[in-house]
């Protein structure tokens, strides 16, 4: 019951959040002309990022014939996975959802 609670309070918070961020990004699009990106969106950008970059890298290994070349594909698709788990995981806890 608690839990369904936070749920709720957090899902409030980031409607509140992404309420006040666009108000944000129209004045500031007024004072600058550059539009500025939400958190939200910043880490979008990021896990969208991070999921590219595991992509490469398993191609980089599925093409990888050098021994040394080998283990350092296996290093960078680990890294590229360790570092998108941890995004999507921020991300969950900033209340943030995507899909890809």
């Amino acid at each position: 019951m608690q839990e369904a609670v936070k749920n709720i309070k957090r899902s409030e918070k980031v409607k509140k959040n992404n309420f006040l961020n666009s108000i944000n990004n129209i004045y500031s699009q007024l004072l600058t002309g550059q539009e500025v990106k939400s958190e939200a969106d910043k880490m979008l950008d990021n896990i969208r990022l991070a999921h590219d970059e595991w992509g490469n890298a398993e191609n980089f290994f599925q093409n990888a014939t050098d021994p040394d070349l080998i283990d350092h594909a296996i290093f960078r698709m680990e890294a590229a996975r360790t570092k998108y788990i941890y995004l999507m995981r921020l991300a969950r806890e900033m209340g943030i959802y995507i899909e890809l």
